[in-house]
């Protein structure tokens, strides 16, 4: 990692006890693969010298792959009862993700080797759920040169917006976030324009929308939210599921693995996606839309960032303060109704928002 070490143990530091408050004598789970090891290693240096029990999880690229081709499809990647007690007893957990070129691989899969990732996905997470364990996905630590290049970005550039990213507190983004939360729980009608044609109208069903702050705290834990992701900064909401009508035309790309997906235009006539054109990574956007269910064309959830330090992170686009991110797919897992394994949406930057009579975003920026 080219940069002061410094500066990446402090943010280690950071995500240990401000991000997951934990304490000497506590014991935290550090998921990675083989590209992100030495950022798993500072992270556990950091631990250690707080007091915290550091368990590293190690799975490398090429154990994993082998193990899938081995594997039989109903036993495929199954999560190890050592590894669900491990995450059952922790008192906190770290993901560092996967890098595109293994999201990419893991894709080519067959379709039976690749539901059952998800499943065994799905089983960890219930684990953590159910046992109340608070979790961050650690975007920041894993910017590196290779990953940089995959996604098409300045390495060092990348590096530090990750840093000034994860820097933002939680009260700052917490304040960003609430003029947005009433309105967004108790109105009915939501209205998206901009001067690039995106005319969209939304409902809103009295769900009560969830900021992530870059902090899972015990207000967090009692609500069900275990997770956050850092940097973090975002509001989300499940929509109704029947109201939609207009268009978006976005004009923020988003990065799906190494591929750029650019101008999307979505078309919604009463309450469902009715037509749609993507430009760049259209073949990637078609592939995953095809594989979908009946959830694919529903109106699932509306985003906006809330973090003024991120601009061009990877993964991360819709947490640039003002960004409105509209979802289509599932939406259960936001309060909704909608079941299924498909989401996807579609970023505006500079848009003007409306609920009801009250316009809560200004060209991009908040009232």
């Amino acid at each position: 990692m080219d940069i002061a070490e410094a500066q990446w143990h402090s943010l280690a530091s950071t995500v240990l006890r401000r991000s997951l408050r934990l304490r000497a004598g506590q014991s935290v789970i550090i998921w990675t693969g083989t590209h992100l090891r030495h950022a798993a290693e500072i992270l556990a240096v950091e631990a250690r010298r707080a007091g915290i029990r550091p368990l590293i999880l190690h799975q490398t690229e090429w154990e994993f792959f082998e193990s899938q081709r081995r594997a039989s499809p109903s036993n495929a990647n199954a999560v190890a009862r050592a590894e669900l007690a491990a995450a059952a007893a922790s008192d906190g957990y770290i993901l560092l993700p996967p890098s595109p070129e293994e999201e990419q691989r893991r894709d080519l899969l067959p379709v039976a080797y690749r539901r059952a990732y998800a499943q065994a996905y799905q089983e960890w997470n219930r684990v953590l759920l159910a046992n109340s364990v608070p979790s961050v996905a650690l975007l920041a630590m894993s910017v590196t040169k290779s990953t940089a290049r995959q996604y098409g970005v300045d390495f060092r550039t990348c590096v530090r917006e990750s840093i000034r990213g994860s820097a933002v507190s939680a009260r700052e983004l917490r304040n960003n976030a609430r003029r947005l939360v009433g309105p967004l729980q108790h109105g009915s009608r939501v209205t998206i324009t901009h001067s690039n044609g995106t005319h969209l109208e939304l409902g809103l069903a009295g769900r009560v929308p969830r900021v992530d702050d870059g902090v899972v705290d015990e207000r967090d834990l009692k609500s069900g939210m275990i997770g956050a992701t850092v940097p973090g900064g975002f509001l989300t909401v499940a929509l109704d599921e029947e109201v939609a009508e207009g268009r978006i035309v976005s004009n923020r790309p988003t990065r799906d693995g190494r591929v750029m997906i650019t101008d999307a235009r979505w078309t919604f006539r009463s309450g469902r996606l009715d037509h749609f054109e993507v430009g760049g990574g259209r073949a990637r956007f078609m592939g995953s839309y095809r594989k979908a269910g009946r959830e694919r064309n529903r109106p699932a959830a509306l985003g906006i960032g809330l973090n003024p330090e991120l601009h061009d992170f990877p993964r991360v686009e819709d947490q640039e303060l003002g960004v409105v991110a509209v979802e289509i797919g599932r939406n259960d897992d936001l309060g909704g109704r909608t079941r299924g394994s498909y989401r996807q949406f579609a970023l505006l930057r500079g848009a003007d928002l409306f609920v009801d009579d009250r316009q809560l975003l200004r060209a991009g920026r908040p009232c």
